[in-house]
């Protein structure tokens, strides 16, 4: 009954998910409407030497669609209060959007704006009446922030949010194990965190494109990981895809029902149209769960 209870929140997980894309990656499709289901939300990557019209441009023609547009907004990679606030408006002007992403941003910082919590001071978001805010959250650490600091940012957005008009989540870089997302709770449970948890989740990829992306990032535990099934070389040409992350993630969600997890967001390094096709495939199967895998019970 238990292994029940599991798969079944597995399955739900599943149907609310949200997952990223580029301008680039849209431009090559042209449209989305055949790949992405328009119940789930589609958030949209501004990368260190994007231009910001391409993000504004891919938003737009998203919405245009019918979707659910969450696009970044990276504040290092934001030069001053001026370009913020011309962003932040075309984006609910003219794309229409009322929800987005913050992130610091990789890179180096290319003018006055240093952090999420310099873009929320603004209130330029409640300006342009946006509903819903996600900022990052880094479950085994950041390369580019030492663990007091991100400690830190954590209790100044759960203060923030107190007081904010819209709502605050945290969406996470992604990780490979659920314990990864587990132990950082247990952190952020000790730091009074009340913002509900999108964890990210890498989509169907080989295990060599995988090791690039945890390497790229600089993501710890997810790196050795890796590592230790990348030791077989016949690994590298297969895909890999996240079911066992998914099916302990709702088994932990179901054991420890005060949990702030809420929603999968993954990130498609294998490609979005293997990752939605893999997804939609989940949903319109009635699968079980047997040696780690989701199986289709026909």
């Amino acid at each position: 009954m238990k292994n029940d209870q599991n798969l079944s929140l597995a399955k739900k997980l599943l149907k609310s998910y949200s997952i990223e894309t580029t301008p680039n990656v849209y431009n090559k499709y042209g449209k989305f409407s055949d790949i992405v289901n328009k119940t789930n939300s589609i958030y949209i990557t501004y990368l260190p030497d994007e231009e910001s019209i391409k993000v504004i441009d891919c938003a737009k023609k998203l919405k245009i669609e019918g979707f659910d547009v969450i696009p970044h907004l990276p504040a290092r990679t934001i030069k001053n209060n001026i370009e913020l606030e011309n962003y932040i408006k075309q984006l609910a002007e003219v794309c229409g959007c009322s929800k987005i992403l913050i992130v610091g941003g990789g890179g180096n910082q290319k003018g006055e704006i240093s952090s999420t919590m310099d873009v929320l001071e603004t209130d330029l978001l409640s300006k342009y009446n946006f509903t819903e805010v996600g900022v990052a959250g880094h479950p085994e650490g950041s390369p580019d922030i030492n663990k007091d600091e991100l400690k830190n940012a954590i209790i100044q957005k759960n203060k923030f949010a107190q007081k904010a008009d819209f709502k605050i989540y945290l969406t996470t870089q992604f990780f490979f194990q659920a314990k990864s997302l587990i132990d950082w709770e247990v952190e952020l449970n000790k730091l009074n965190n009340n913002l509900e948890i999108h964890a990210g989740i890498p989509g169907p990829a080989s295990i060599k494109t995988l090791f690039f992306y945890a390497k790229s990032c600089g993501i710890g535990n997810s790196l050795r990981f890796i590592s230790k099934q990348a030791m077989n070389i016949t690994k590298l040409a297969n895909s890999k895809t996240p079911d066992k992350l998914i099916y302990d993630l709702a088994s932990y969600k179901n054991k420890f029902t005060n949990s702030k997890l809420k929603k999968l967001h993954f990130y498609a390094f294998g490609g979005i149209k293997k990752t939605s096709d893999w997804l939609n495939s989940l949903q319109k199967s009635d699968i079980i769960y047997k040696n780690n895998q989701f199986i289709s019970n026909i």
